[in-house]
């Protein structure tokens, strides 16, 4: 794709892959459709969770130019730097859901704000702080896999500073994501070498009747950090990093910002 010069590459790219490839990448990613269905017991080049990280970056590419561009004046993303993603081609809304369809996914329809569910692209603010996330149009569609999160739709909304703040929830560094048009982004490969790259996990998320399921494959989400030091979030605050998977609103410690990341596995009830 990112070579591709012509004038349709649904036609003459994805759909001719997708002939020789889908049945075997369905296949492939078939363990990880249920909640507790697969666990790495040993390691093996290629797995499900670095399949779908892979299918991850096909992703990406396909969903790159329905985004808003980057704001006059940011620093090039590493991401961007890397791979030149405004040469990549655009294909239309229905294709893109069609090339997902028959990789056994769905898209994730109509449902009201749900981090679980969306990726903030662009905040309103409303001018009542308390006033709840109510989405006010859709970028990009979401997609599932049986009970896994694919991806999340992109979604705009209109919001109160108690909830998600502009220029923050939609402008933050964006983590377990490879590339976004519009904002910074970090996933475990980047600032690695060409073939580490794809020795990357998918960041996996679970849709049960009982609660979401964030982030499965990671510890518990802790108070401390990757080093074992105390955290500088607030548990609010590990919480929603790990919910909206960037910051939301300005933090209770301000020096924190630089080195806040997700912290771990985390299960959220369903009300």
């Amino acid at each position: 794709m990112a070579e591709y010069q012509g004038g349709d590459v649904f036609l003459d790219v994805v759909d001719p892959w997708l002939d020789e490839h889908a049945d075997a990448v369905r296949e492939a990613l078939a363990p990880l459709a249920a909640f507790g269905g697969w666990t790495r017991t040993t390691y093996e080049f290629g797995d499900p969770l670095e399949t779908a990280y892979a299918l991850s970056r096909v992703s990406d590419a396909l969903i790159y130019k329905f985004q808003p561009l980057l704001l006059p004046g940011s620093e090039i993303p590493w991401a961007h730097d890397i791979h030149k993603p405004e040469r990549w081609p655009q294909v239309t809304r229905d294709q893109y859901l069609a090339v997902f369809a028959r990789l056994g996914m769905a898209p994730i329809g109509d449902v009201a704000f749900e981090p679980f569910f969306h990726e903030v692209v662009h905040v309103a603010q409303h001018e009542r702080p308390a006033a709840p996330v109510e989405i006010t149009g859709t970028v990009w569609p979401g997609l599932m896999f049986g009970e896994m999160l694919f991806s999340r739709t992109g979604a705009t909304v209109r919001a109160g500073a108690q909830h998600v703040v502009a220029g923050i929830a939609d402008r933050s560094p964006l983590h377990g994501v490879f590339v976004r048009r519009y904002r910074d982004t970090s996933d475990g490969s980047l600032g690695w070498g060409s073939n580490s790259q794809w020795k990357t996990d998918f960041r996996r998320d679970y849709l049960t009747d009982a609660a979401f399921h964030l982030d499965v494959d990671e510890e518990p989400d802790s108070d401390q950090d990757f080093l074992g030091e105390p955290t500088r979030l607030t548990p609010a605050e590990r919480s929603d990093l790990v919910r909206h998977r960037c910051l939301t609103r300005p933090l209770q410690d301000p020096d924190a910002w630089q080195s806040a990341s997700p912290g771990g596995r985390l299960t959220v009830p369903r009300i």
